[in-house]
């Protein structure tokens, strides 16, 4: 069910030194179908690989357990609907026509759906999602890599977008893209950037799912092991700030990847630990700002309601101990979500149609990534009380 990881996922190296520690946790995508479902809590602490600067989690839960009821939905946020959109077109104009594309972590397929008319597609996602595109309802190992390849043939481009953080065997992942790779293919990556996970302090990404929290030395170890070649590296906006990578078959990498990335990820001080102090100076501050504002607001007799029942919100919530006293509910637009509760701290989740948020004075917005969407969307309905950010 769970395992203490004591050696690095990138480099291999014993010995991960603790660097922030929240506790025992649900994970943050097991909603709940009653306030009396057992829950099950897990450690989440962070640790850090000074060898080679991989951040990841110290202990690995069950995949299956994670993943088996996944209720995030890509199509549920029009912003990450465009932002993959966008990319698997330029990916199918860099390729033969009727080439292949496969997408790890596909969810509910739709941004391949952008692309079916001029490519050949196939996602591979273990929720097994119902969708429109072609769907193999497993995790990506080297053995489906090959039987991906017996049936389908080489890929010319194979995407992975917010996978590689939450796979905890990343060497069998990425042998399965190197050999279902044709010989000029393309892997294509996005990941969230420890840069930017340091400069927001962003701790309220960390959730069981999350394994890796990537700068890009670690990744070149990766990589350069399985015979892929790092050749750009992008800063983006999603997720509260990630990498797109490209990488090809070869050896050696790009130079400005190599050398201009690492040597500046080397004058940050990736691989010190000190450098994550301001970790948990961060929890401390947001717990203790969100907790006595929600119950200033509640002595005061306003109204609040939250917005945005996504994975950090749960984590948000149960490190800061929210619970029903302080926000009885949160909207969320995800069908799977709406008539469940947020695990640990049991918020009911309900749809943006069945509240009139009007009669409220204050949301509270909980996926700080997410904020101009869900803002955007407040408005529109004619909300003109307070926002409160997490």
């Amino acid at each position: 069910m769970i395992r203490e990881r004591h050696d690095c996922r990138a480099c291999h190296r014993v010995g991960l030194v603790e660097i922030l520690n929240l506790g025992d946790q649900p994970p943050a995508n097991a909603y709940l179908a009653s306030v009396d479902q057992p829950e099950q809590r897990y450690p989440l602490s962070l640790r850090l690989c000074e060898a080679c600067g991989m951040v990841q989690l110290g202990h690995v839960v069950d995949p299956d357990l994670l993943f088996r009821d996944y209720s995030f939905r890509t199509s549920s946020s029009a912003h990450m609907v465009e932002h993959f959109s966008k990319l698997m077109c330029e990916l199918a104009d860099s390729i033969p026509h009727h080439g292949l594309v496969v997408e790890i972590g596909a969810n509910d397929g739709v941004a391949l759906s952008s692309i079916t008319d001029r490519v050949r597609v196939l996602g591979v996602d273990p929720a097994g999602i119902p969708t429109e595109v072609p769907m193999i309802a497993e995790l990506f190992t080297t053995r489906l890599a090959e039987k991906i390849e017996r049936n389908y043939g080489n890929a010319d481009a194979i995407v992975a977008c917010n996978v590689l953080g939450h796979v905890d065997d990343l060497d069998d992942l990425l042998a399965g893209v190197a050999n279902l790779l044709q010989p000029h293919g393309v892997f294509v990556f996005e990941v969230p950037y420890l840069g930017e996970f340091l400069d927001r302090s962003e701790w309220d990404t960390i959730y069981h799912e999350h394994l890796s929290y990537f700068s890009v030395r670690p990744l070149l170890i990766l990589l350069s092991r399985h015979g892929l070649r790092l050749e750009r590296v992008d800063l983006q906006e999603v997720h509260g700030g990630s990498i797109r990578c490209r990488a090809t078959k070869g050896t050696g990498n790009s130079e400005v990847v190599a050398k201009w990335q690492t040597a500046r990820e080397h004058w940050r001080h990736f691989r010190d630990v000190e450098t994550y102090d301001v970790l948990e100076s961060s929890v401390v501050f947001d717990r203790q700002r969100i907790t006595k504002t929600l119950e200033k607001l509640k002595s005061d007799g306003r109204r609040v309601i939250g917005y945005g029942a996504a994975a950090k919100s749960t984590v948000r919530l149960n490190v800061c101990g929210i619970g029903p006293d302080l926000l009885q509910m949160i909207v969320d637009a995800t069908p799977e979500k709406i008539g469940r509760f947020v695990p640990g701290t049991h918020q009911r989740i309900v749809s943006p149609e069945s509240v009139d948020l009007t009669d409220y004075d204050v949301v509270l917005i909980l996926p700080a990534n997410h904020e101009a969407e869900i803002t955007a969307k407040i408005r529109s309905v004619g909300f003109r009380g307070a926002l409160l950010r997490p």
